[in-house]
């Protein structure tokens, strides 16, 4: 796999030689039967910066949340369930205990687990803490981060863990934590106070579940999400000075967080970040490489130059900065001896007196910029429906997912598919995987419960930060009585729960279970569909972008020949596209992956780079319009007769170590196309699978291909579901998602000598843009065993 990141871009630049990687992640690891525990071996701790963190227990107040109390945990649907193949093909559940049957061409090799099934503890009731005030720093620029201000932020939240942490004294099995960040949204509210149905779920299986309050910063407005990084940092040294040190409340008596002393696990954090969240999630990643942090001498600054923004909440501070002292220079003595002055230099400073009492510290920065461990070892990153407003770059060595959901109003350009295509792929050693997760119908605003308006039919047009999706296709209520995709608020929790939570679970405590999905190959278990009643794949389309030792790369079009040629330096050739208007010698566009940031006075994002020019309707579609809003390096098809055809020469390619055929696919017109995929090896045996047997990303609405109201014999994505066909001049989202074909479907083909692959378009007329063509292993021919090593 290539490594695309360039040196000189933006953000890596800016970060360049401090920058360094992470340890090693691969695939999967070694499940074993836990014992009151769902979790594989403890890794050991990393190495970081000890002085950080002060040899004192941390002062603060925590009160127990009222109605939070332990809740009996629920015992069943914590296990995959296998499937068998029916003789027509189709799949059925198996009977407990029987083993399972793994049919050469089945999309789906089991059925994923219920997240809220299968309990090993009970919740503790949830904790609000307060822990002292945080200097961090605010700033309008989102990329290099400069011309920050200092202002304090409180160290509040609330916490939930399993209840029998409170039994143990110090343990040598500590609690993997999580940490939720809430975003801008409703910045009055408390927001951090949304995702309790996730924590809840996730300390009834041994986490310690920390929600942040950030709603000082949304007041403050840091567009930049500096200093949201710096609060999600600050935090995690105050739980582990917690850990080392214990928590003690104003008067010196134990806290009620001093039960978490020495049982935090500090080499298992995920994080997750929602809206402007996922920004600071983003800054986290890199700011735990290298800490920017905030000195007494810039809070000096601050309060001489704006006194009055922090007078009201710390009255005592302004007064309380003491004088720089000067030296008194060497006397010389009549006698020639040299009097040396009783006073030295002394910068000006604060009295601690203040700074203790109102429990003030800095956002801690880096003692050696040089250091090649990160502070904390965060083995999963979530961004939920995030801001893309610094590009977000070189997010690497860390499992990263971004969730887009199609019905989104407030990040109605779905950034997140930006951060997502700027990360698919690291440095050559990075092993960690990436995912991009559409969700049908979904939202911005209901995976937090405290955000409750989905604004989405009565728009405020008078202010764009309340402009919601308007468009027909999302409404609740549709003018022309046809159906509506829009998921309510439980039933987007419902997905909500499984995808986050399994993502943590998998990724951050090592519950293997949980790998089929995130690897493609299972099914959505019931409780995450609509009413609870599934199936319901068509709902959430999964890509997923393995490392460089599980994928080969084969076409991605970013090269300048990638037109002519393939990644593996091969020609590549088109039969049957219109010819581009203008340009008589060119029937494909090939688009260049753009890697700024978004501008902030104009609030638009710089467009790809196309050759010989971008395509109608395929013009990045951004907050005002609806067209593509993916920016991966592409190409753009268009046909206006049946069958063109892509044909790559991948003479003498094995498929050894692989089990799967991808690529990514934008549906751009109408609502479905069909995708025909044929493989020739070099003896002459070939193999054709129609794709859409094994992909949802091939019709741009939540609908099975075997159903609706339309003839049986025409199913999608051939014809369009009459109900979608009002809405194919663009109103839905259009992203480029993950087709993946087990390679068993093509049998009897060598996949040890390859010759061709050909991918053919059989509806009569369509656009679509397409990348990253490959092989990948997405553990399909072993679904009970586990790869070499996991995250």
């Amino acid at each position: 796999m290539t490594q695309w990141i360039n040196p000189s871009a933006r953000r890596a630049c800016m970060f360049g030689a401090l920058l360094a990687a992470l340890m090693g992640c691969n695939e999967g690891g070694n499940e074993q039967t836990p014992t009151e525990s769902t979790f594989d071996t403890v890794t050991a701790a990393p190495v970081i910066d000890e002085t950080q963190v002060p040899k004192e227990p941390v002062v603060g107040t925590v009160t127990e949340v009222p109605d939070t109390e332990p809740k009996k945990p629920e015992t069943k649907g914590g296990e995959a369930t296998p499937l068998d193949v029916k003789p027509d093909g189709g799949a059925t559940l198996l009977n407990e205990g029987i083993k399972p049957v793994v049919a050469k061409a089945m999309r789906f090799t089991e059925i994923a687990p219920d997240t809220t099934g299968g309990a090993t503890f009970k919740s503790f009731a949830q904790y609000e803490y307060e822990l002292g005030n945080l200097v961090a720093m605010a700033s309008t620029d989102a990329v290099s981060f400069t011309s920050g201000t200092p202002f304090i932020t409180p160290i509040k939240g609330r916490v939930r863990f399993p209840e029998k942490l409170l039994k143990q004294s110090v343990t040598t099995d500590p609690w993997p934590i999580i940490i939720f960040l809430h975003g801008q949204h409703n910045a009055s509210a408390p927001s951090y106070q949304g995702y309790d149905y996730l924590a809840e779920d996730l300390a009834t299986k041994g986490y310690v579940v920390v929600s942040i309050d950030a709603k000082a910063i949304n007041a403050d407005g840091d567009f930049s999400s500096q200093s949201r990084a710096q609060l999600v940092l600050g935090t995690l040294d105050r739980l582990r000075q917690i850990n080392e040190n214990g928590q003690i409340d104003d008067k010196s008596n134990p806290g009620a967080l001093n039960v978490l002393r020495e049982k935090l696990d500090f080499s298992r954090i995920g994080i997750m970040g929602h809206s402007r969240g996922g920004q600071g999630i983003s800054n986290t990643i890199l700011f735990n490489k290298i800490r920017r942090g905030v000195t007494e001498a810039d809070l000096i600054t601050a309060l001489q130059k704006s006194p009055g923004s922090f007078s009201t909440a710390f009255p005592k501070l302004v007064g309380a900065i003491t004088p720089p002292e000067v030296a008194v220079p060497e006397i010389l003595a009549t006698d020639g001896t040299v009097i040396t002055p009783a006073i030295e230099a002394k910068a000006a400073g604060i009295d601690e007196a203040v700074l203790k009492e109102y429990n003030i510290f800095y956002a801690a920065g880096s003692k050696d910029s040089g250091k090649k461990e990160p502070y904390y070892n965060f083995k999963a990153a979530f961004m939920l429906a995030p801001t893309d407003f610094g590009g977000n770059t070189a997010l690497n060595d860390i499992p990263l997912a971004n969730l887009l959901p199609t019905c989104d109003g407030d990040m109605r350009d779905l950034e997140g598919a930006r951060v997502y295509d700027h990360n698919r792929f690291g440095p050559t050693n990075d092993t960690a995987p990436r995912y991009q997760i559409m969700v049908h119908g979904a939202n911005h605003n209901f995976y937090n419960t405290v955000w409750t308006q989905d604004g989405d039919d009565t728009p405020d047009v008078s202010t764009k930060w309340s402009i919601p999706d308007a468009t027909p296709y999302c409404r609740y209520k549709r003018s022309d009585d046809t159906k509506s995709i829009r998921l309510n608020a439980e039933d987007q929790r419902r997905n909500g729960r499984f995808i986050i939570n399994s993502f943590m679970r998998y990724h951050v405590g090592g519950e293997m279970k949980f790998a089929a999905y995130w690897n493609g190959t299972a099914k959505l278990p019931d409780t995450a569909c609509p009413s609870g009643a599934g199936p319901c794949d068509e709902r959430m389309v999964l890509t997923v972008q393995k490392d460089a030792s599980h994928s080969k790369l084969i076409q991605r079009f970013d090269q300048a020949d990638g037109l002519s040629r393939n990644a593996l330096g091969e020609a590549i050739t088109f039969s049957g596209f219109d010819k581009i208007p203008g340009f008589d010698t060119h029937n494909v566009a090939r688009c260049d992956m753009t890697l700024a940031a978004m501008n902030a006075k104009t609030w638009k994002f710089s467009a790809s780079v196309c050759t010989p020019k971008q395509l109608k309707d395929f013009e990045y579609g951004g907050w005002d319009n609806n067209g593509l809003l993916s920016i991966a390096d592409h190409a753009e098809l268009v046909w206006s007769k049946p069958n063109a055809a892509i044909v790559e020469d991948i003479t003498g390619l094995s498929a050894a170590g692989t089990d799967s055929l991808t690529f990514r696919i934008a549906v751009v017109r109408p609502m479905g196309q069909e995708v025909l995929v044929t493989l020739t090896d070099s003896a002459g045996k070939t193999a054709t699978v129609t794709a859409s047997d094994f992909t949802d990303a091939l019709y741009n609405a939540p609908t099975p291909k075997k159903g609706g109201d339309w003839p049986k014999e025409k199913d999608l994505p051939m014809t369009d579901d009459p109900a979608d066909k009002p809405y194919t001049d663009g109103q839905v989202k259009m992203l480029m998602n993950m087709v993946a074909i087990p390679l068993k479907a093509f049998e009897e083909v060598d996949m040890t000598n390859l010759k061709e692959l050909k991918l053919a378009f059989p509806k009569e007329s369509g656009k679509v843009a397409i990348t990253d063509i490959e092989l990948q292993n997405l553990g399909r021919e072993r679904p009970e065993q586990k790869l070499a090593a996991r995250q």
